[in-house]
């Protein structure tokens, strides 16, 4: 059994629900603007965030606020719908404080961080911007975190991942980095040498150049077979 001395997570997605809190943001978004998508919030949640990555992958940093902003009008402009820059902001910010500041953990979430953390530095290494990570109230569960805007780069940049290891001053090949996303963790995290637990909770295919992880967990209680000695 492999030992670690600190253990990174992915936060959105792996730890908490944001596709529940998302597609609520979305439903508020809609109710505000009066657009009337031909699809379900959830529809129109996962088209939207699709655009937001596709925006932030295919420039320099800029606070993902900006880019949340561009995928919304990459998704509500062909439905007809366009305003004024001061608009676009407060329906971006309508959705974004929503799907982040509601997003509660998965069921099993709660119990596995409670016994890691007496154990292990734990630290979330995330996209979001600083204050809208502060927003959700999980976040309260863990004493430092890395994210794209202290690093100035989004997952899966090596430099967002160098700088948490720097921050744990533990060896790469010494920390497991736990997350649910392929491009952004998998494939950012293992090229710096970190151990990955991959939590596959919808069953998906590994990507095609997409390399192994170590792990492979429906949820996150996949991790007490690892970390036996804990509990």
């Amino acid at each position: 059994m492999r030992t670690f001395k600190a253990i990174t997570f992915d936060f959105w997605g792996t730890l908490v629900d944001v596709d529940t809190s998302g597609e609520a943001g979305v439903a508020a978004v809609l109710a505000q603007s009066g657009v009337t998508p031909g699809m379900t919030a959830k529809e129109l949640y996962f088209k939207w965030d699709d655009a937001t990555v596709r925006r932030y992958r295919s420039g320099t940093w800029r606070p993902y606020f900006d880019f949340a902003l561009l995928g919304l009008q990459d998704v509500l402009k062909p439905l007809g719908f366009d305003a004024g820059p001061e608009r676009w902001a407060a329906l971006t910010e309508t959705l974004l404080s929503t799907m982040t500041g509601e997003a509660r953990p998965h069921p099993e979430v709660p119990a596995i961080i409670a016994v890691l953390k007496e154990k292990y530095p734990l630290m979330p290494i995330t996209n979001m911007d600083n204050r809208l990570f502060d927003l959700n109230p999980f976040r309260s569960e863990f004493a430092q975190v890395t994210t794209a805007e202290e690093a100035k780069a989004f997952k899966p940049s090596a430099f967002i991942f160098q700088r948490a290891i720097e921050k744990l001053g533990v060896p790469a090949d010494q920390i497991l980095h736990v997350s649910l996303s392929q491009f952004a963790d998998l494939e950012g995290a293992m090229p710096m040498g970190m151990q990955v637990a991959w939590i596959n909770r919808y069953g998906h295919p590994l990507g095609q150049f997409t390399p192994k992880p170590l792990y492979e967990f429906s949820d996150l209680s996949g991790l007490k077979g690892v970390l036996a000695g804990d509990w």
